[in-house]
């Protein structure tokens, strides 16, 4: 556990939680979250994600265009301890296979912009990657009928239970 007079990014959290309770904290498009619905989406998705089996130290590859939705995930990995490895969601698909050979994630999480990896990725073994994660709901045909690839929504509705304001370091 990280210790109170150590800085880590996940105390922001607990400001938000407090001092922006009912100011709307983010707006993407025309979703907007308040400091409470912030935090609770980062922590309903750092609890999933330790239900799902990650541990502190495995390291989380995410491409996506920047929204809120993309930050619950950088904090939600930091929280429980893991390693958010981005990738450029302007890289070929050769290159981010690159990138995570080197690496070797356990998740990989993407939003709509690189759907056409998921395809490739089903030919091209990674063996450290369990997991395949949509950022937001998919609306693709190919992902909502994927059997292998998660969404976000799915892991915090999975998750249970009230998870404290205390994050993991290493």
């Amino acid at each position: 556990m990280g210790k109170s007079s150590e800085a880590h990014i996940c105390q922001c959290l607990s400001l938000l939680s407090t001092f922006r309770r009912n100011s709307v904290v983010t707006v993407t498009g025309n979703r907007r979250k308040t400091g409470k619905e912030f935090v609770e989406s980062v922590m309903g998705l750092a609890q999933g994600l330790l239900q799902l089996g990650l541990r502190s130290g495995d390291v989380i590859s995410i491409v996506a265009f920047n929204s809120e939705l993309y930050l619950e995930w950088l904090l939600a990995i930091a929280f429980v301890g893991a390693i958010a490895a981005p990738l450029n969601y302007r890289w070929s698909y050769e290159e981010a296979v690159l990138a995570m050979e080197v690496v070797r994630p356990v998740m990989l999480v993407t939003d709509e912009s690189c759907i056409p990896w998921y395809s490739k990725l089903q030919l091209h073994h990674i063996p450290s990657l369990r997991w395949h994660v949509s950022l937001d709901s998919p609306s693709s045909d190919f992902l909502r009928t994927s059997s292998n690839v998660l969404s976000t929504e799915t892991i915090k509705k999975d998750s249970v239970g009230d998870a404290q304001l205390n994050y993991s370091g290493t």
